[in-house]
């Protein structure tokens, strides 16, 4: 026999120490537990309170990571619960001690969590508080979910799965992880919680008919001692919750008053009132919770011929109402259209040009010829009004702007009840007498007033008569008698 050298490099060309793509995919999921510091949670911590899952913010970590031709997305979601009350009064929190996700499940304050809570995430969909938040009462989990399509193969689920079992064992992650599987609508979590020697698995299972037994307590008590393995004396304390949603109401708004001041049939008798209302309903719909905590199924029988949930009969009652996000609100509407006016640039002058410097005013009769170096160029009230004696021949142009005459006359008359002969609106003694010095009050009118007055009929002009020309007409009205009383020192009502 001749002795030949073998090259081993024709034999032996695969190299078994190389990583596969699933060994490359359980090191970095693994990485990423570590990042988080997931492994070996907090050894002490404190229950939750009642809803408040619902009611703090959340954080959201998110690293995306490849399987094949798969992209996923790692998420970790965790709350920001706030430090207990150290306020007078306040029953103190103990620590508690373990492992934090068997605790959360077991607590009876999670029980039934609001369905919409805040999160830090400006995204709308993730506005409402997660599914699995809601039904396990978890402060913290991690989700793995796809990118753009959804795992619906059941060989690639069960891979995934094993991915997340190899790496919750191997960071020692107490932390359940979730995998999130068929379509995105349906909600169907896979997930598992390893701490110490017991390790915990989230199962969902869709059905599409519901079975009779499962939608009565007796059928639920059955599957649920199934589940159990062993023979199970003792009685089993159930929670149960009855939902009510209203979200279609009789009316699709609400408006208090129709009637607009000063216009064609207003008796006048009322107070001017700007505009109140919506558009739509601001409650968009009414939730009420008809719940019984913590009975003993030897209490109570619920099946499919007889049942002692009624839910007038039911020990808590709660009532949710969710608001629509930018009701249209004509009082809001009014008010801000009102305060813009207050940053706007153009003068009196852009609106009516009559009222510019040089323009021909003719002069008042039987008045002083230097008064008219002083004279405003602006109508006064006293040229409109009857009570005033002035010849009509001696009134000066008036402005012509979105206001008529009537409409303007009524809306003087308001503001200076005086002026007529029998005043319709008069001010109240208390108004018009002097008021105490109160420095709570310094920048605030009194009710009723004259500056409340006003206020209240130049918004009124800016939502329903004109805009900012109507605010400009009735002001140069108000200017030009504001300076006639103070020129000829006769009193200001209000």
């Amino acid at each position: 026999m001749l002795n030949e050298e073998v090259d081993d490099t024709e034999f032996f060309q695969q190299d078994f120490t190389t990583a596969s793509d699933w060994e490359l995919f359980n090191a970095r999921l693994e990485e990423i537990f570590h990042e988080w510091k997931l492994s070996f949670g907090q050894t002490t911590f404190r229950k939750l309170a009642h809803h408040e899952l619902a009611s703090c913010r959340w954080n959201v970590a998110r690293e995306t990571i490849k399987f094949a031709d798969v992209e996923l997305q790692v998420m970790h979601y965790r709350a920001q619960l706030e430090p207990p009350d150290l306020t007078e009064g306040a029953e103190p929190v103990e620590p508690v001690s373990g492992c934090q996700t068997f605790v959360d499940l077991l607590s009876i304050e999670n029980d039934y969590c609001m369905a919409y809570g805040q999160r830090s995430d400006g995204d709308e969909d993730e506005q409402k508080l997660h599914p699995l938040a809601q039904w396990y009462g978890l402060r913290e989990f991690v989700i793995v979910a796809p990118v753009k399509k959804s795992i619906s193969n059941e060989s690639r689920i069960r891979i995934l799965m094993s991915s997340v079992h190899i790496a919750v064992s191997e960071s020692s992650c107490d932390v359940p992880v979730f995998v999130q599987a068929m379509d995105k609508v349906q909600h169907v979590y896979l997930g598992v919680c390893e701490s110490g020697p017991v390790r915990m698995s989230f199962d969902i299972v869709h059905l599409h008919l519901t079975p009779p037994t499962c939608k009565y307590l007796s059928g639920l008590l059955e599957v649920f001692k199934g589940k159990i393995g062993v023979a199970y004396v003792d009685p089993v304390a159930v929670s149960v919750r009855f939902t009510y949603q209203l979200a279609r109401f009789v009316s699709g708004s609400f408006v208090s008053d129709k009637s607009v001041p000063f216009t064609e049939g207003w008796t006048g008798t009322d107070a001017v009132s700007l505009p109140f209302g919506v558009s739509i309903d601001p409650v968009s719909e009414l939730i009420v919770h008809c719940t019984w905590p913590q009975v003993a199924d030897n209490v109570v029988v619920d099946s499919q011929t007889y049942s002692d949930f009624d839910p007038l009969t039911a020990p808590l009652w709660s009532l949710r109402a969710q608001f629509e996000d930018t009701p249209v609100c004509y009082l809001a509407d009014c008010l801000q259209e009102y305060l813009q006016i207050s940053d706007s640039r153009r003068a009196l002058t852009e609106y009516f040009s009559e009222l510019a410097f040089g323009g021909n005013v003719p002069p008042i009769e039987g008045a002083n010829p230097l008064d008219l170096l002083t004279e405003s160029k602006i109508p006064r009230l006293s040229s409109v009004l009857p009570g005033r004696i002035v010849a009509p021949k001696a009134a000066p142009s008036k402005l012509e702007g979105p206001l008529n005459d009537e409409q303007l006359k009524d809306m003087l008359y308001y503001l200076f009840p005086d002026a007529q002969r029998e005043p319709r609106w008069p001010y109240a003694a208390s108004v018009t007498g002097p008021a105490e010095f109160d420095p709570l009050r310094i920048k605030s009118a009194n009710p009723d007033s004259l500056v409340h007055r006003l206020a209240t009929l130049l918004a009124l002009c800016n939502a329903c008569f004109g805009g900012k020309r109507a605010v400009a007409q009735l002001w140069a009205e108000f200017a030009q008698e504001m300076r006639y009383r103070v020129e000829r020192c006769i009193q200001i009502p209000g």
